[in-house]
């Protein structure tokens, strides 16, 4: 008998295999490997693509936004 295997299934196996998998001891770019695993782990593959796309910011965010008192007046929130 054939057994069936759902999304979730498939999800928590390619988990379990990327962290069952032995570790690289060689030191490589967090892009190149990704890149290189998508076909392996295509579910994570996706996720490290979207978290990686976030840009860092040096600038706190309360400092990058205590500006806007300069430009938002009360004339213009009406």
């Amino acid at each position: 008998m054939a057994q069936v295997t759902s999304a979730a299934d498939s999800q928590l196996n390619e988990d379990d295999q990327f962290f069952l998998d032995p570790k690289e001891s060689v030191k490589r770019d967090v892009l190149e490997f990704w890149s290189m695993s998508e076909s392996r782990y295509p579910t994570l593959y996706r996720t490290a693509k979207d978290v990686l796309a976030a840009q860092a910011s040096s600038v706190p965010p309360e400092s990058a936004f205590s500006g806007c008192g300069r430009y938002v007046t009360v004339l213009r929130t009406a």
